[in-house]
């Protein structure tokens, strides 16, 4: 109970979250609020988890593009990231969504978790089964970000004029960004509804949500051309084991067989390859073979994933 009214005392009701700034994401907090909204039936603890998800989700934590979060926010609005992105961040993230999905029926909580999906397929999947551990936030030490953000003129150059103006008004692209090393480089958030930008230019709804998926995939094209952010390719039995549980929740929720034969194949490598019955899990595997006896969290977790699995 204290816990419970510790983290209520926290919550930025005005942003989402908790504390101020640098402002991280904490799944598991989410998680013991949905736990107590199922066991007391208040309203108040789905509220802080509704607004922390729906803050994070429009903001620049987490990467409108490609999707998947980044590892926390520099400001109280969630809208500079530190750019690295993490498994395990990304594991308890797609549990959250996927339960207040349930929890709410609202889409946008289903999208932000297919976006989580394929962030973990394009970046962080390992051609056969598992898991890497994290992509950086940047190319070196010159650079902040600039893999994920935008210049105005970028954003002109990859679109057409009509993509380029709704582009530009939903994720607040401007001369001036939100970067200081660059301040014409722009983090993507969502800044305003599509009923607004469509009332704004004079166009209707669903010609404004065709142009900026259009948008979108044009500027993951780009993106794609750009130099990509080096990723740690360890294969962690901790981070696999929350990923295998989140894979097996997002099969359970929404039904994806796909979600479910990755994390079984990724269990597997795990209990063959990391497993020893007088140890238990080893920590991580390295070009498949396991190094560093194991921690109390790969047993934990790994001890979760094969209940989930079961």
């Amino acid at each position: 109970k204290a816990i419970v009214e510790n983290i209520g005392g926290m919550f930025d009701a005005e942003n989402g979250g908790f504390g101020s700034a640098p402002k991280f994401p904490h799944p598991s907090a989410i998680d013991l609020l949905l736990d107590v909204h199922l066991e007391t039936r208040q309203d108040w603890p789905l509220n802080i988890v509704t607004t922390t998800l729906e803050h994070m989700g429009r903001g620049g934590v987490y990467d409108q593009i490609g999707g998947g979060f980044h590892r926390y926010s520099v400001d109280e609005r969630w809208i500079v990231p530190h750019f690295e992105k993490m498994s395990y961040d990304n594991a308890g993230l797609l549990g959250n969504y996927l339960r207040a999905f349930q929890l709410t029926g609202k889409p946008f909580f289903r999208e932000i978790a297919l976006g989580i999906l394929g962030f973990l397929e394009n970046a962080l999947s390992h051609p056969d089964a598992g898991f890497y551990a994290s992509q950086d936030a940047d190319i070196n030490l010159d650079d902040d970000g600039d893999y994920f953000t935008w210049t105005l003129e970028e954003l002109n150059a990859a679109l057409d004029k009509q993509e380029a103006r709704v582009a530009a008004l939903y994720y607040h692209v401007e001369a001036q960004g939100e970067m200081h090393h660059n301040p014409a480089k722009n983090v993507l958030f969502i800044d305003q509804p599509l009923s607004a930008i469509a009332e704004r230019l004079k166009l209707d709804e669903a010609k404004v949500a065709e142009l900026l998926a259009r948008a979108q995939h044009k500027l993951a094209e780009v993106r794609a051309r750009r130099q990509t952010p080096f990723i740690d390719k360890s294969i962690y039995t901790s981070w696999n084991g929350m990923l295998i549980s989140a894979l097996l929740e997002a099969y359970r929720v929404l039904g994806i067989k796909g979600e479910r034969d990755r994390a079984l194949s990724t269990l597997d490598l795990l209990m063959a390859k990391a497993f020893d019955r007088e140890k238990g899990m080893f920590h991580t595997l390295v070009d498949g073979e396991p190094r560093i006896d194991g921690l109390l969290e790969d047993q934990v977790f790994i001890l979760a994933a094969l209940l989930d699995a079961y």
